[in-house]
């Protein structure tokens, strides 16, 4: 899918940017098939032509909001993981989980399409799109148990891909819960949790 026109990219960074930010808080209050074009256009101040100059269906505009929330995931994901590289195992789990925590904190509204896209089928090409999530989230947390392996941290024996399987679940989950709670302004406490979740992998891999 073709997830915008080169007229898109040839705007103005402000202008850009004014119709991203409108379109990441109509796809965040609304599932996809309640989205609306017409919305976005009136969040951004532009014309209504404009957008499907730059966009011709709202299936490419959620596409192109999509790819660029998975490029600020990766350029968050790997300078968590540069950052962690020399410390120990427990440490760097309890940084990463712990990472998740502030990226749904400083990004709410990419947050909530995430896991509207992760729970529910309303989202086009969503397989792929999951799919796609999913290999990310392999290699990544794939890379970090294998660190751990070959120094020795946590046993050489086990199953990786399994031991990244059940990684994935649980932080998916917490993730949730803690990004519903939020939402609720409800009280969580983080720093129990995310000593929890590394305690819980930490010790019970070795």
């Amino acid at each position: 899918m073709i997830s915008s026109t080169n007229k898109f990219d040839q705007l103005p960074t402000e202008k850009q940017a004014r119709i991203v930010n409108a379109s990441i808080s109509e796809f965040a209050e609304r599932d996809y098939e309640t989205a609306s074009m017409n919305k976005v256009v009136e969040r951004a101040g532009i014309a209504k032509g404009s957008l499907f100059n730059y966009f011709k269906t709202k299936g490419s505009l959620y596409y192109h909001i999509y790819h660029l929330a998975i490029g600020e995931v990766k350029s968050y994901l790997r300078k968590v993981r540069d950052e962690t590289a020399d410390l120990l195992f427990e440490e760097r789990l309890a940084k990463i989980v712990d990472s998740g925590v502030q990226f749904i904190t400083d990004h709410p509204r990419l947050a909530r399409i995430y896991f509207r896209l992760i729970y529910s089928a309303d989202s086009p090409d969503r397989q792929k799109i999951v799919a796609e999530l999913q290999q990310l989230s392999d290699d990544y947390l794939g890379e970090i148990i294998q660190d751990a392996m070959d120094r020795g941290e946590i046993d050489s024996q086990i199953n990786k891909s399994q031991a990244v399987f059940y990684l994935d679940a649980v932080l998916n989950r917490f993730l949730k819960e803690f990004h519903e709670s939020s939402s609720n302004d409800n009280q969580f406490d983080r720093d129990e949790w995310v000593k929890g979740i590394t305690k819980f992998f930490s010790k019970g891999l070795k």
